[in-house]
């Protein structure tokens, strides 16, 4: 296993910190704000099998990592808990009947994601593909569609955003589930 392997299963079990000395509970508890504007730490909290452009230090995802992170409820737990805190972020949670659902404050923070092109959307692909590689296949495929009725009811065309194909390959890549952009537009 990769030194960046270990590190990254250590941070996640809370053990351990990432390149610049943050335990995963100080990502957690970023504010709205530092979560905007600080742009290393979501590779961290969502690595993936290939390097980062924007954080080369950044842990990648060895078919070693995946296996251990899956065995491990304890990172299964917290890969719930980095979701609550982006999902927050961006406006929406997942309750107790693990539904994806607006919370109060997704009329201001919803802005952040649903419009044309941004870097949360690259974000989101990020944490969609992260989630179904390390088994949250259901709770990435729940976001995935909940993010996509919601940019629907927003009134953008789906084919106007960039991300979508990327959001619906980044579920679709180990269930091999063929999504199409009708899937997910209503009936009008």
């Amino acid at each position: 296993m990769t030194q960046t392997g270990e590190q990254w299963l250590s941070f996640y079990q809370q053990q351990g910190t990432d390149h610049k000395n943050r335990a995963l509970i100080d990502i957690w508890t970023m504010t709205f704000d530092e979560l905007e504007h600080t742009h290393d730490f979501i590779q961290w909290l969502f690595p993936l099998p290939e390097p980062s452009r924007i954080n080369p230090e950044a842990p990648l995802l060895t078919p070693e990592v995946i296996v251990n992170a899956r065995q491990s409820s304890t990172i299964q737990a917290n890969l719930e808990r980095s979701f609550d805190t982006l999902s927050a972020f961006w406006g929406f949670s997942h309750n107790h009947q693990n539904e994806i659902v607006r919370t109060g404050q997704f009329e201001t923070q919803s802005q952040k994601w649903c419009c044309l092109s941004n870097h949360n959307q690259l974000r989101i692909t990020r944490m969609l593909r992260c989630l179904t590689l390390l088994g949250q296949n259901s709770l990435a495929n729940k976001a995935c569609e909940f993010l996509l009725s919601e940019v629907n009811k927003a009134g953008l065309s789906l084919t106007q955003l960039p991300s979508i194909p990327f959001w619906m390959d980044a579920i679709a890549a180990e269930e091999n589930i063929e999504l199409t952009l009708e899937d997910f537009e209503e009936a009008g």
